[in-house]
């Protein structure tokens, strides 16, 4: 009964916070917003520095590119450094707090270490939810936009980015077919610069195929501008215009080249669903599926991680030490987290485990440094 008065207690106080609730609270998300601001202009502007020459040369540029530039990186490092930056507000809130005596005086109160990182934790979930939803809706369209203007070198007044992938690789039964685009308007699907590798049952190129691009309209191919090269004869015979009998179906060609940090996650999972209706395998976009909502929620680590150096400096130690120990193990767990991704894109690791298990193992991590400092 008073296990569960307790736990009701504790959840009355989400919703009904007390002013140290709120004063922690607002002592974390003012150091995140000074300090998100603070690097992400920085980064900016080396950026800028570095890719300023390229923009100005672009056909037509002016210097109101700059800007452009400006407004469709920004996005991009926002979510990159989100979890970081949540690192250290956390770490420099505890540090502040412990230096003051504050976290002293949060436990003759009756606040144990959990209750103390609460405040930091709800804010990390809210952090968390803008994190994603700006991602889904800004970051990737900013993205797909920056990669088609650096398509284009920097071209000033280009429409905006089409529904289109870039370097699509297929195979049809022994042949292989790379398009250098594919584009899709409604019923209708482009591709530009089409190349058919014609093999035999050894796997050996005969023939190859090339056309100035393919249109498929009303359920059927149209190679144009084609000319058949044969390895054996080394003729170039021009075709002109040719129907196209292959069994690839359409959306294989949009599904295999898209870049899943330039979608949303709803195109994301037809691109999965497609590939695995047709048998291939989905390894790297369901890791990248699931990456969607762990980088979020790897903000909910930090404050955990920070609460090293919030409990442990009157048991021993210099806080400094503590500090640089907090970021050591922020750091291991960005780094242990982009190696079980290339694990599980490569298929060494099922995905929902190369995901999400570098997260859990370091939240038990951030746990376990609490408990054990707690006195």
């Amino acid at each position: 009964m008073q296990r569960v008065l307790r736990y009701s207690s504790i959840i009355g106080r989400l919703f009904n916070p007390g002013s140290l609730d709120l004063y922690l609270a607002k002592v974390f998300i003012l150091r995140y917003l000074v300090i998100l601001v603070g690097l992400i202009a920085t980064l900016q502007a080396l950026d800028l520095l570095a890719k300023s020459d390229d923009i100005l040369a672009g056909d037509g540029a002016t210097m109101s590119d700059l800007w452009t530039y400006v407004t469709l990186r920004t996005p991009q490092l926002v979510t990159l450094f989100s979890p970081f930056v949540a690192l250290l507000s956390a770490i420099l809130s505890f540090a502040g707090l412990n230096v003051h005596s504050e976290i002293i005086i949060m436990k003759t109160a009756g606040w144990n270490a959990f209750r103390i990182v609460l405040p930091l934790t709800m804010m990390s979930i809210l952090i968390a939810a803008l994190h994603f939803v700006f991602n889904e809706t800004v970051s990737v369209k900013a993205r797909a936009e920056l990669r088609n203007w650096e398509e284009h070198e920097f071209a000033a007044d280009l429409p905006p980015a089409p529904d289109v992938v870039y370097d699509s690789w297929v195979a049809d039964g022994n042949n292989l077919i790379k398009a250098e685009s594919a584009s899709r308007n409604g019923s209708i699907l482009l591709l530009d610069k089409v190349t058919q590798y014609v093999r035999n049952k050894n796997q050996e190129v005969t023939a190859l195929i090339k056309a100035d691009f393919a249109v498929y309209r009303d359920g059927s191919w149209t190679l144009f501008e084609v000319k058949k090269f044969d390895l054996k004869t080394l003729e170039v015979t021009p075709l002109e215009n040719l129907d196209w009998k292959t069994r690839v179906p359409p959306e294989r060609y949009i599904a295999l080249a898209l870049k899943p940090d330039q979608v949303n996650l709803q195109q994301l999972r037809q691109a999965i669903k497609q590939l695995k209706n047709e048998g291939h395998s989905t390894n790297d976009y369901e890791t990248q599926l699931h990456q969607k909502f762990v980088l979020p929620l790897s903000t909910l680590l930090m404050p955990l991680l920070a609460g090293l150096a919030a409990f442990g400096l009157h048991r021993g130690g210099n806080l400094f030490g503590r500090i640089l120990i907090t970021m050591a193990m922020g750091f291991g767990y960005f780094v242990i987290n982009n190696l079980f991704v290339a694990l599980g894109q490569y298929g060494a690791v099922p995905p929902i485990v190369a995901a999400w298990l570098p997260l859990l193992l370091f939240g038990l991590i951030g746990i376990s440094f609490i408990l054990l400092t707690e006195e």
